[in-house]
């Protein structure tokens, strides 16, 4: 259905009547909704779903629209009507991106706060140079790991999405082992090097994820004796003998004899 574009609302077209003090803000079954937008704060989400109304194109069309405060509503109702010089880029680029990725402008769009956006709803529009792979590449590995580029990856910080998302694309020597060794036990242990792999903080998690994978000699037997008992109880007889504290798992102590 084609909407009604005019500023000129009558009560008697609305599909629900809104709630109060609305109703008696209409003089004579009527509202100027740019005015009462102006006066009472803007409701175009509550206009859009309960009303045949296209109030944002009468607003454009008549150079009265808050482009500074409303861009999303374009985005969302009227995404033929944006404006790119006008649009608020600054804070309402992920809505392009979400809502009508076609209209992306990459010199224009917030890559630094929403590259999020980019690489989730519209992987096509992604800019390799422009994307801000400092805070967000685990949202590439995630959602678009074609789009990956191994050397503005950020590695330091989320080289677990590559373990979880994407595992053909991890790289040993860039991955950090110190940080997120338990990833790679968790989501890919094929790809576990036990030469690089963090054995004093992350043995739990080879115990519990692959226990084919444990190493006697370099597991942490001090720390995570429990989770050997609990998932792969059959390891138990690698261990030293010598007595070990279940630590926060439980007060008893196991002992090999």
């Amino acid at each position: 259905m084609k909407r009604i574009v005019t500023n000129i609302i009558k009560l008697d077209k609305l599909y629900k009547k809104p709630c109060e003090p609305w109703p008696k803000r209409f003089k004579n079954g009527k509202i100027d909704a740019h005015k009462a937008f102006i006066e009472y704060g803007v409701r175009y989400a509550w206009l859009y779903e309960y009303s045949p109304y296209d109030l944002i194109s009468w607003e454009i069309e008549n150079n009265c629209f808050d482009w500074a405060n409303c861009s999303e509503y374009v985005v969302k109702y009227c995404p033929d009507k944006l404006d790119t010089k006008r649009f608020n880029w600054k804070h309402c680029s992920h809505y392009v991106a979400q809502y009508c990725p076609d209209k992306l402008v990459p010199e224009l769009y917030n890559w630094e706060d929403y590259s999020y956006h980019v690489a989730k709803y519209c992987s096509d529009k992604l800019d390799l140079n422009r994307y801000n792979w400092k805070e967000y590449s685990y949202v590439v590995a995630r959602y678009c790991p074609d789009k990956l580029d191994p050397e503005k990856y950020n590695w330091k910080e989320d080289s677990w999405a590559i373990a979880q998302y994407c595992p053909d694309k991890l790289d040993p020597e860039k991955f950090n082992w110190e940080k997120d060794s338990w990833a790679i036990a968790q989501y890919c242990p094929d790809k576990l090097d036990p030469n690089r792999y963090n054995w004093e903080d992350n043995s739990k998690y080879v115990a519990q994820y692959c226990p084919d994978k444990l190493e006697p000699n370099r597991y942490n037997w001090e720390k995570d004796v429990w989770y050997v008992s609990e998932y792969c109880p059959e390891k138990l007889k690698l261990m030293n003998q010598k007595e070990f504290n279940y630590g926060e798992n439980s007060n008893e102590h196991y002992r090999i004899r």
